[in-house]
């Protein structure tokens, strides 16, 4: 039987400069040096080896202060910053050009399930957590994405007399839309945050890559048949493409 390496963890405080620190002590019998780490959610970690005098490290921490400071406040920073990310992230749902402010609806006796009002976006969900909600609002993106695009791109082939293979959903970084060889259209599921116009205005550009495998004058042209104002639609991606994040 493999013989267990768990040792109970020691919970100390200690003062670095103005400010009082807790720290967590835990011992290790694979550990031959003593390591100081900083943590996300834990915070400051001191791992010692299994016969490592515990009354040392008061002085090592002191000895290690402005370490140990900076990689709290970095750690402070960072969580602060992803934390207002994510609040943003989850405040709205944006869907078509407009935004939808989120009311939850804790009940976990109804499924789980997202419905936009005239003005709103009702989140029913068992608890308020914010990795469920982060997660039941990404389903719904691509939920949303792969219904829309796909009957919007059925409507402008129609149009076009152009005919696809396979519509895939994806959530990428740098790209809105592409058309294989293959004829199979990929879109980036966030696109449906944009204004209407602005996503008909990547359905018909992935679309005319079915006469144009290129981005000649006569690919243009077919663009502008059918979107008149790519233009705008183009500068709109520009200036706001970079703000429709998850």
């Amino acid at each position: 039987m493999k013989k267990q390496d768990k040792f109970p963890c020691l919970e100390r405080e200690t003062t670095l400069g103005d400010k009082v620190v807790s720290y967590i002590i835990r011992k290790s019998r694979k550990a031959k040096n003593v390591r100081i780490v900083v943590r996300e959610g834990t915070g400051l970690e001191v791992v010692i080896p299994e016969t490592y005098p515990v009354n040392n490290i008061e002085a090592l921490l002191h000895k290690k202060a402005k370490w140990i400071q900076n990689k709290l406040k970095q750690m402070e920073e960072n969580a602060a910053l992803t934390k207002t990310v994510q609040d943003e992230a989850l405040t709205v749902i944006r869907y078509l050009g407009k935004e939808y402010p989120i009311v939850l609806i804790l009940d976990n006796s109804l499924p789980i399930r997202v419905e936009l009002s005239e003005d709103k976006a009702l989140l029913t969900l068992p608890r308020n957590e914010e990795d469920v909600i982060r997660r039941v609002i990404d389903a719904w993106y691509r939920w949303a994405a792969k219904s829309f695009l796909s009957e919007r791109t059925n409507f402008w082939a129609q149009k076009m007399g152009v005919s696809y293979q396979t519509i895939y959903i994806r959530n990428q970084k740098t790209r809105w839309g592409s058309c294989s060889i293959k004829n199979n259209l990929s879109f980036n599921m966030r696109i449906i945050m944009a204004p209407l116009e602005v996503v008909d205005y990547i359905i018909i550009h992935e679309l005319a890559h079915l006469k144009e495998m290129n981005h000649s004058k006569r690919f243009w042209r077919v663009v502008e048949e059918f979107c008149p104002d790519y233009k705008k639609c183009l500068a709109w991606l520009k200036k706001f493409g970079p703000g429709l994040t998850l």
